[in-house]
């Protein structure tokens, strides 16, 4: 059956970056490695923007204790216009920051907690936000877990600790020893596992794309394939239409081959399935079967013996995929071997598991080297690749001047009457 397809939904990098808020509140951002990273987008803005809010209450109470209070000020705002800078750069990118920007962040970052310990009153550098460098360094580098590049980002989290712990030193006692340390840990623990998540998302992610994409080109070889099997006997029967030198005999009876064959294209081309008779789930009598495919081949010089299959039963669809496959290799005689005599053989024998039936197709024509010669359609994929998915083994013996064998087997048919074989 022929799909349509689809259009072609737009990439994460096509869609405004406005609409980013939108796809997430709704859950319409893609699976996807691209997908990913417009979420990772999100997630810097919301570490910053939420460090903002965080901040906000402490502007007018910092200010008003600050030994500097301008110092304090400037330092407040450059900690908010970093915070709104970094957000807006990460929507518009629909992705993390750059290497360069994270560097310029934490360089603001320890400016700042530098700066902290001119202006921020010793007694409330620990466990106030009137102290905001901490956690503005801490969103600074929660940020810069997501940037790609493991040296820049361990350097930029050593240069913070130090920073950190420069700024907190001159209220560093025995009695809070333990909150100094303990804030210094925050930011390698959770920075650290920040970074660990993030990259496993991102193998996840890719991993996903990489499963989409060798599903997507199975579909189109599955698919290729199916046009294969669909048109290959069309295509064989109208090319020897095309013969002028055709026999007359012959040529009467392609052309009832051709009438079934585009049937079947056509019923592929509306994406129908091309199969023609019995593939509805229905058994089929395997004798009756062959019959009814050799008797489109008249004009053969062809033999059947089937008696030995008498009474065995088949799958509809495996009748159907016998059918088109007997119709191949017959085709493949008229066309290919010059052979004088064709004979079509069945046989079946009781088996523990059931019943196995054999089909066998051998012309004395000219034959081919099965060592050297490439398979074309009809063989690898009509007759081959078709039968062996439902269960039916293959095999083609030749030789080149010794005519060729066509030996298929199937497993688990029915003998509906006693009778011994």
């Amino acid at each position: 059956m022929m799909a349509a397809v689809p259009p072609t939904a737009p990439t994460s990098t096509q869609r405004p970056w406005w609409h980013a808020l939108t796809d997430l509140v709704h859950g319409r951002i893609a699976t996807t490695a691209s997908g990913l990273e417009r979420a990772l987008s999100l997630l810097v803005v919301g570490i910053r923007l939420g460090t903002l809010l965080q901040m906000a209450p402490s502007l007018a109470p910092g200010v008003a204790v600050s030994q500097r209070p301008g110092l304090y000020l400037a330092s407040w705002i450059a900690a908010a216009a970093a915070a709104v800078v970094i957000s807006v750069l990460a929507l518009v990118r629909q992705g993390p920051l750059g290497r360069a920007v994270f560097a310029a962040d934490v360089v603001l970052a320890v400016v700042l907690l530098l700066l902290g310990g001119l202006c921020v009153p010793t007694d409330q550098r620990i466990g106030t936000w009137i102290g905001f460098q901490p956690g503005n360094a801490l969103g600074a580098l929660l940020s810069g877990a997501l940037v790609r590049g493991l040296g820049l980002w361990v350097a930029g989290l050593a240069v913070v600790v130090v920073a950190d712990v420069a700024f907190r030193w001159a209220q560093a006692s025995s009695d809070n020893a333990s909150t100094v340390i303990g804030n210094v840990l925050t930011y390698v623990v959770l920075v650290s596992v920040s970074r660990v998540v993030t990259t496993y998302m991102r193998r996840v992610a890719a991993d996903g794309d990489a499963a989409r994409a060798e599903a997507a080109a199975l579909a189109r070889r599955d698919e290729e394939r199916r046009a294969q099997v669909a048109l290959h006997n069309g295509a064989a029967i109208m090319r020897l239409l095309a013969d002028p030198d055709l026999d007359d005999g012959v040529r009467r009876a392609v052309r009832q081959e051709a009438e079934r064959e585009a049937r079947r294209m056509r019923s592929y081309l509306l994406g129908r399935r091309p199969d023609l008779d019995g593939d509805d789930g229905d058994e089929r009598g395997l004798v009756a079967l062959v019959l009814a495919t050799t008797a489109r081949f008249s004009d053969l010089p062809l033999h059947a013996a089937l008696d030995l299959a008498e009474g065995v039963r088949v799958d509809g669809a495996v009748g159907a995929a016998l059918d088109h496959a007997l119709a191949a290799l017959l085709l493949n005689v008229r066309d290919h071997s010059g052979a004088s005599t064709v004979v079509v053989h069945a046989d079946a024998e009781a088996t523990p598991d059931g019943t196995r039936w054999t089909v066998t197709v051998h012309d004395d024509g000219r034959g081919f080297d099965t060592d050297r010669a490439r398979w074309g359609v009809g063989l690898r994929e009509v007759v081959h690749a078709q039968l062996t998915e439902l269960g039916v083994d293959v095999e083609i013996t030749s030789r080149p001047g010794h005519g060729s064998t066509a030996v298929l087997t199937g497993a688990g048919a029915r003998v509906e009457s006693a009778r011994a074989v």
